[in-house]
């Protein structure tokens, strides 16, 4: 049927104008045959504009549209389409008598009139239904809306094939895209590839219920994100929708893979602690809040009838605290360690016994520890039996060493100190026969450092420490002595400030030495006035200090000890060299002040004021 056909028809013309729908017609070439008056008013296009040119022309904005293809479809294989406005929202550019875009569906089919073929068009608006069906759609579905676009998991709503026909907010930030570039995507969108078939997941369990699946996503960014989708399938005016609810459970999976490993870890803590114990000879039991045994290791399961420790024989699930009550020897061991751990178990000290025990192979010594354990289910306590036999056998044999040795030093010492004192005496008697002052000054010089020695070994032999000396007390005693020899008060003083420090014998006998030898020259050159010395022994962390004073006449300009020809100065200097310490001049308005100081192995409390300065000032 050619265009002079229709218009041969005019009341075919004037019904098809009187429709209240649009009808075009194309011929086989696509151009436009008839384009009735309702299509005229839509469009605001005349037909005698359209009339003739193929219909993608006239239209430009619906080539490569599912309109054009579809009009395709139907003059090249006579395939009909219904194009609906919910899947297409781009057909004809329609606008309703107010202006606003017309909502439109249209069915696309072929005919055929004078052995021509032909494609009819035909368009319905349907915006008044569409919107009566929203209002009435908005006011069914509000309260839905309300839950579902708060709802802090992703909710999807797609069609069979897997496109998204409305998602919520949650899932448009869940996936990092804006709410309407999820409409008419597929759900591939935001799941990875080689994930199940969007509609093969409604598979249901056995017993008829959906099967939470999980899936892995991603989102926009491509960060994974771990999911646990629910569907379900639903109906609605003959079409069939999916709603699937879409959980981020990353962190969830996250925790899980966590408790997982930890599990596994505190598995293979268990089974190594075992065997650690199992390993162990000690006997080792774990027992609960009550008392009762929860745990033994190895050494414990396999002891035999009688091993000879408190309690031995009882078993995992046994009241520990009875069967150490029923013990057949040591019964004073028995209520001590009973005391202690029943103390324990409510939270006290830990216990520790030493008892004897009688097992099968004789007399044997047993050490008991016994230590809280807050960890684990059961709490109550762990404690392990020692065999200590051979421990305490070789504790004798060390006793009775350390004894014979402790005599054998006692008495060198005690041999020591008298053969000084033989030669102190020998020295006197040969000083009181000498017709020479100076002579007699040196003899009594070498005496008195002799003396000083003796001490040394005097205090070594009447102490139980025969590696160092209360140093503070021996400094009193030697200057006692000093004093008593240079004729007591009459010629002067001798006060002592030491606190009470304990020295090595290699630093003590030195150091006892250089005090001897300064108060000395303090109380020999003392000139016309009384000799009143001061001697300070004071320690600040690691340093120990030594320092005599004295108010004499003081030393002569220019004085270098290390020049000094004196046998007392190149004797101080040649000490102090041999125990590390320094020896410094103090400046003092009268006298002289020496300063010995020398690092100590341990620290100490805080240093004294500085005695020299306090005293001679």
């Amino acid at each position: 049927m050619e265009t002079s056909e229709f218009k041969r028809m005019p009341w075919l013309n004037g019904l098809l104008d009187a429709m209240d729908a649009g009808v075009v017609v194309l011929d086989r070439h696509g151009r436009v045959q008839f384009w009735n008056r309702w299509m005229e008013k839509a469009s605001a296009t005349p037909e005698a504009n359209i009339h003739g040119r193929e219909l993608v022309e006239a239209m430009p904005s619906l080539r490569d549209t599912r309109l054009h293809n579809a009009v395709r479809d139907v003059l090249e294989t006579g395939a009909p389409s219904v194009l609906s406005h919910t899947l297409n929202p781009v057909l004809f550019p329609l606008r309703c008598a107010d202006g606003r875009r017309m909502v439109h569906n249209v069915l696309i089919r072929p005919f055929v009139a004078a052995n021509s073929s032909y494609c009819l068009i035909q368009v319905t608006d349907v915006t008044a239904v569409v919107n009566r069906e929203r209002v009435l759609r908005e006011q069914r579905d509000a309260r839905y809306r309300a839950i579902v676009d708060t709802a802090p998991d992703a909710i999807v709503t797609t069609d069979t094939r897997g496109v998204v026909q409305w998602a919520n907010g949650a899932a448009a930030n869940q996936f990092g895209f804006q709410p309407n570039e999820l409409i008419g995507q597929h759900v591939s969108l935001f799941l990875t590839e080689g994930s199940p078939d969007w509609s093969g997941l409604l598979e249901r369990d056995p017993t008829g219920k959906p099967a939470p699946v999980e899936l892995i996503g991603r989102k926009r960014d491509g960060t994974r994100i771990d999911l646990e989708v629910s569907l379900a399938r639903w109906e609605s005016e003959g079409r069939s929708f999916i709603t699937g609810v879409l959980r981020d459970i990353t962190e969830r999976r996250r925790t899980r893979e966590e408790l997982k490993a930890n599990a596994l870890a505190m598995r293979q803590l268990a089974e190594q602690t075992k065997a650690t114990l199992d390993a162990l000879p000690a006997h080792i039991a774990v027992l609960d809040h009550g008392g009762h045994i929860t745990f033994v290791n190895k050494a414990w399961a396999e002891s035999g009838p009688q091993p000879g420790f408190l309690g031995d024989g009882s078993a995992i699930g046994d009241d520990y605290l009875e069967a150490c009550a029923a013990t057949r020897s040591g019964v004073e061991h028995a209520d001590a360690l009973i005391e202690g751990l029943r103390g324990l178990l409510r939270g006290g000290p830990p216990v520790s016994i030493e008892y004897p025990g009688l097992s099968d192979a004789g007399a044997r010594w047993f050490r008991c520890l016994a230590a809280p354990m807050a960890a684990g289910p059961f709490g109550g306590a762990v404690l392990m039996h020692i065999d200590i036999t051979e421990i305490k056998s070789m504790e004798a044999t060390l006793r009775k060493l350390v004894g014979q040795k402790s005599t054998l030093l006692r008495e060198v010492n005690h041999r020591v100190k008298n053969s000084l004192q033989l030669v102190s005496s020998l020295l006197t008697l040969q000083t009181m026969s000498l017709p020479g002052a100076a002579d007699r000054v040196h003899f009594q010089d070498a005496r008195s450092r002799i003396d000083a020695i003796a001490r040394v070994h005097s205090r070594l032999y009447q102490t139980e420490q025969f590696q160092t000396i209360e140093f503070g007390s021996y400094l009193n005693e030697l200057c006692a002595d000093l004093s008593r020899a240079s004729g007591g008060e009459t010629l002067g003083s001798i006060e002592v400030r030491a606190e009470r420090i304990d020295l090595p014998i290699d630093q003590a006998a030195p150091l006892g030495l250089i005090a001897n030898e300064l108060v000395t020259n303090a109380i020999k050159h003392r000139g016309t006035s009384p000799a009143n010395v001061l001697v300070a022994l004071d320690r600040a962390g690691d340093l120990l200090a030594l320092t005599v004073t004295d108010q004499g006449p003081g030393l002569p300009a220019g004085f270098d000890m290390r020049r000094s020809r004196s046998l007392g100065m190149r004797l101080i200097t040649s000490l102090t060299g041999q125990i590390g310490a320094t020896v410094t001049l103090l400046p003092v308005e009268r006298g002289t002040s020496f300063r010995i100081a020398l690092t100590m192995p341990e620290a100490h409390g805080p240093i004294l004021e500085d005695s020299a300065a306090e005293w001679n000032g």
